[in-house]
């Protein structure tokens, strides 16, 4: 049985990384990538079943990398309903910092949903922060939420679904350069039906 080789994931996945930067995931095969690796398929097979599974990977490597920036983000602000909206602003800008890797990860790459649910799972890390930044402003009297993972995943489906329009220059043409404003609207909406009025 071969050795595994634990610098050769990080090269796949920064060349599988870069070519999804250049193609869309259905005109990149396996050889392509283990062309750009300079090791055969077969080597690339020994570390992923296949190329849906390698860039599930890749996806939650940007899952990560976006949920490390909302954590950053969050860690600035003191209190609960300020946290919430750092979370959502450092969601935003992520996206519109990231468009293409934005769109991959939340349209562009297979689901996992035939995956372990442990798995499955791991795609929720920024929902999960979400609730639990949601549940703290709660347990705070700030503010209100009868099921807040629903409301969470309401949040980010939304919020993505303005920040795609966006992107994919489907929302009205003034918006285009600005999604700023565009999203901002949608957050206002969404925070209104959450945050108590003191």
């Amino acid at each position: 049985m071969r050795n595994a080789n634990p610098d050769i994931i990080p090269l796949i996945k920064q060349k599988t990384l870069a070519l999804l930067m250049e193609k869309n995931p259905e005109s990149i095969g396996m050889r392509d990538i283990a062309s750009c690796c300079k090791v055969t398929a077969t080597t690339i097979y020994h570390y992923y079943k296949d190329k849906d599974s390698l860039f599930q990977a890749i996806g939650l490597d940007c899952l990560r990398e976006l949920n490390a920036r909302i954590l950053s983000e969050v860690e600035k602000a003191q209190m609960s309903h300020e946290q919430i909206f750092s979370a959502i602003y450092a969601f935003r800008d992520w996206c519109f910092e990231n468009p293409r890797r934005a769109l991959l990860v939340m349209q562009g790459i297979k689901s996992a949903s035939d995956a372990a649910p442990a798995l499955v799972e791991e795609f929720y890390v920024c929902n999960r922060t979400g609730e639990k930044l949601l549940k703290k402003a709660m347990d705070e009297g700030k503010a209100f939420s009868e099921n807040p993972r629903l409301d969470v995943g309401i949040l980010v489906s939304g919020l993505w679904g303005c920040i795609e329009s966006v992107l994919l220059k489907k929302s009205e043409v003034e918006y285009w350069e600005n999604g700023a404003e565009f999203t901002e609207r949608f957050i206002t909406l969404w925070a209104k039906s959450i945050f108590r009025e003191n």
